[in-house]
């Protein structure tokens, strides 16, 4: 089942990643599932997650154009149609989401809330 698991710990990486792993084969009941980690050890994050292979979740964690920002999600993305070929055009990873939340309303025309 899609979802997302995680730690915040200062347990040493080698138990935290175990946990994890356990945490995100938990969700994983059918062969079209897809799963991933990803983690911050000087933080103490630990995030895992399954998705539905060949979805926007698919392709996590998210990050926005300067690596700074990470996201990982449970659910999908369905921008404004166009709203892709207008980001590519500005010179733009289309991929990331994280460009059209911290845009909310540009020159992209992409809107959300907050």
């Amino acid at each position: 089942m899609p979802g997302i698991v995680g730690l915040i710990t200062k347990m040493p990486r080698e138990h935290a990643v175990r946990q994890l792993d356990r945490m995100v084969k938990t969700l994983v009941h059918e062969t079209f599932y897809v799963s991933g980690t990803w983690m911050d050890e000087s933080l103490g994050i630990y995030v895992g997650w399954v998705a539905r292979e060949g979805s926007f979740a698919d392709k996590m964690p998210v990050r926005n154009e300067q690596g700074d920002v990470v996201l990982v999600y449970s659910g999908e993305d369905y921008p404004v149609p166009g709203t892709a070929g207008r980001l590519k055009r500005q010179g733009h990873d289309c991929r990331s989401i994280l460009f059209l939340r911290r845009s909310q309303i540009d020159s992209c025309g992409a809107q959300g809330t907050a």
